[in-house]
């Protein structure tokens, strides 16, 4: 059983007297209730590294469970970790409840102040970005092994095959993309943005990029959504806009652009 630790000294020799426990060594004195919030908190460390663990090691039905545990104590921040263990079962699933998570996430970090707002920023879109990116090799290794088994004959075929993967990869796309703009939209004060923040930032771009080249991803405008953060970067302010247009973040509905990139 775990020993409860004085929070002033960090020995663990408390013991009960009357009604309070009392450390035998500062003899700083604690009441029940402020011991099982203690006892709570180092709960929920442990659950946190053992649903953090669930999902590195990929076990994302038992990474989902033990971060819908932490949630259920109001915790937003484990609701978005739960929502995405959700996604990595069900990619091919609407992307908008992620979204939202993360909306309240972000949300709730910002309402605590402080600079830990873009630190879990960074963290939650970073894993955003490993995610998409699965998503987007997975739909490229699927065409391609559909165009090794079409013959010449069917390119009507190949061509909506392309097509299809060309709409499954621009969504995963724009789900980075959404949710980098949910990062810098939530804040109206950018000074806080870390470097690592922005490298995020640039690889998402980078990534429609280069897949605009390689012909994988048809969405976007690439020099719009540069000159958007680049923007942002010097002006540290945040802006709702995504290539020109107000971002409702409440509808979180992801419309595909079927028009070839600029």
């Amino acid at each position: 059983m775990r020993k409860i630790k004085c929070e002033l000294c960090g020995q663990r020799d408390l013991l009960k007297e009357g009604s309070r426990f009392v450390c035998q060594t500062c003899g700083a004195a604690y009441s029940a209730d402020q011991l099982r919030r203690q006892f709570d908190l180092a709960d929920q460390a442990e659950i946190y590294a053992e649903a953090k663990q669930a999902y590195r090691a990929k076990r994302f039905k038992q990474a989902r469970q033990l971060y819908l545990a932490l949630a259920e104590e109001g915790d937003q921040q484990a609701a978005f970790y739960a929502s995405l263990s959700s996604s990595q079962l069900d990619p091919a699933a609407d992307f908008a409840p992620l979204l939202n998570q993360l909306r309240a996430a972000l949300a709730a970090s910002r309402e605590k102040g402080g600079e830990g707002y873009f630190a879990f920023a960074s963290r939650a879109l970073g894993e955003v970005i490993v995610f998409a990116l699965a998503v987007e090799e997975e739909c490229e290794e699927d065409f391609q092994k559909q165009a090794q088994r079409l013959e010449l004959s069917s390119r009507q075929i190949l061509e909506k095959a392309h097509q299809k993967m060309q709409k499954e990869a621009g969504r995963a796309w724009l789900l980075m993309s959404q949710a980098a703009h949910l990062c810098v939209g939530e804040s109206d004060d950018l000074a806080a943005v870390s470097p690592y923040f922005w490298e995020l930032v640039d690889a998402i771009i980078d990534d429609l990029s280069i897949n605009q080249k390689r012909g994988t991803i048809a969405l976007g405008n690439v020099k719009e959504e540069r000159a958007y953060f680049e923007a942002l970067k010097a002006e540290k302010k945040a802006k709702k806009l995504v290539n020109g247009q107000l971002f409702k973040v409440a509808d979180c509905k992801i419309k595909l652009n079927t028009v070839p990139i600029q």
